[in-house]
């Protein structure tokens, strides 16, 4: 038993009556129904093309594939009454029914669209530099092709592009011919060897004498290259000591076009520019933003000099206060400082200096960034924890945050989580 593949008698053909000969499977999501058919309009996954999609009955597809000549529709299961925990509703498929299928025409047709342009790239890359087509890839956002020559520039892909969109704007006749067997396959001008030996089908754009491809396939393709509309390559990498090739066609690379297009606009109304001076704009302004971050780069480095300072000074006068009173320091002495113009990495910077200078000190670094919400513990010493500290404590206020023995962070959702979790450390290890 074999199922009449209707694509391949007319490609255009978007719905048919057809008989169920077969029906698998228990309809439930774990088992969804597989019904086999006289003969169906839809193509199943093959040859790097995805599966045709649509209804049977106003039912959904989700899957279409083929096994040994029988293609299998999967559906979805059909709910037409409640769903209980024992019991499932669903269509009542049987076997002789005759169901009425429609085909997803815009899926198909942009299927079409994008294959037909991948065997004329290829068919180019294999007359224009003998490269071969080692792998194709249909992705949901562009195809991909493997061609085996490695060093293909950026100038060699803009010339074989352009003369791919000239074979499509040639509305170049597309045909499709299918063999019994490969001694009369073989005699058409091939681009890569046959490695079947029966149901062999054909696809040749233009003429069969000097054809812009010729190869065999399995999908499904427009009437005439015209119909590709557009191809585009992305870009170039190497792949396994080859080229893998990224590109676009049909609607989606008009699609493509159109959104850079709208991304284009809004930068040139951006930067006062037009397409012809909008690089160098960029450039320009890029210079001024360099120069502007160097500026803030040094004069924020003289902000945290400053403040390592001052920190520092105020830390020397108040052991020289404590000294002068006879008090011995045994405990950690705590230092809290908040900046409205650090962010939380500026101030990890500044409790590195701090505690590098002199790793004897006793001292405990409490700063704090109004602009992240962050505070950021540092002991000199060691001889407090400072993550388990945060580890501990940070949560009973929403904090979320960890660190070192040394050093800690902790980040709050909101100002008064922060000055409850500060109010804490000052009570605690003052």
């Amino acid at each position: 038993m074999t199922t009449r593949k209707l694509f391949q008698e007319d490609v255009y053909k978007k719905e048919c009556t057809c008989t169920i000969i077969d029906v698998l499977g228990t309809g439930t999501p774990e088992d969804p129904f597989l019904l086999v058919l006289d003969e169906t309009v839809f193509f199943p996954e093959g040859g790097g093309q995805p599966c045709d999609l649509g209804t049977i009955e106003n039912i959904p597809l989700i899957d279409v594939f083929e096994k040994e000549g029988v293609v299998y529709h999967c559906l979805q299961s059909f709910q037409i009454g409640v769903t209980t925990d024992t019991i499932l509703h669903t269509k009542d498929w049987k076997t002789g029914d005759k169901v009425h299928c429609r085909l997803d025409w815009e899926r198909r047709f942009e299927h079409m669209q994008r294959h037909c342009g991948e065997h004329i790239l290829s068919g180019i890359f294999f007359r224009e530099c003998g490269g071969v087509n080692r792998g194709f890839h249909m992705g949901s956002d562009y195809m991909t092709i493997d061609i085996d020559v490695q060093g293909i520039t950026r100038e060699d892909a803009q010339r074989i592009e352009l003369l791919a969109n000239e074979a499509i704007w040639a509305d170049l006749p597309v045909s499709v011919r299918y063999f019994e067997d490969r001694q009369e396959a073989e005699k058409l001008p091939l681009r890569k060897a046959l490695v079947i030996d029966e149901d062999i089908s054909i696809v040749c754009v233009g003429d069969e004498s000097n054809p812009a491809d010729c190869v065999a396939c399995c999908g499904t393709h427009p009437g005439t290259s015209g119909q590709v509309g557009l191809l585009k390559i992305l870009k170039l990498e190497n792949y396994k000591g080859m080229t893998r090739v990224y590109f676009k066609a049909g609607r989606e690379a008009f699609e493509d076009y159109r959104n850079k297009h709208d991304i284009l606009t809004e930068l040139n109304l951006k930067y006062s520019s037009d397409d012809n001076d909008l690089t160098d704009k960029i450039r320009t302004q890029d210079e001024k933003n360099k120069e502007a971050r160097q500026e803030l780069y040094l004069m924020k480095n003289i902000l945290k000099n400053k403040a390592v300072a001052d920190i520092l000074n105020a830390y020397e006068a108040s052991m020289a206060v404590t000294e002068s009173e006879g008090i011995s320091v045994t405990e950690p002495m705590l230092l809290i400082r908040e900046y409205s113009y650090f962010h939380a990495d500026d101030l990890i910077a500044i409790t590195k200096t701090l505690t590098e200078v002199n790793k004897k000190d006793t001292r405990l670094f409490v700063l704090i960034s109004t602009r992240d919400n962050t505070v950021i513990l540092a002991s000199s010493s060691g001889s407090l924890d400072c993550g388990k500290i945060v580890k501990d404590n940070a949560k009973v206020w929403r904090g979320k945050g960890g660190g070192s023995a040394g050093s800690a962070r902790a980040l709050f959702p909101s100002r008064d989580d922060l000055e409850c979790f500060v109010t804490f450390i000052k009570q605690a290890y003052c």
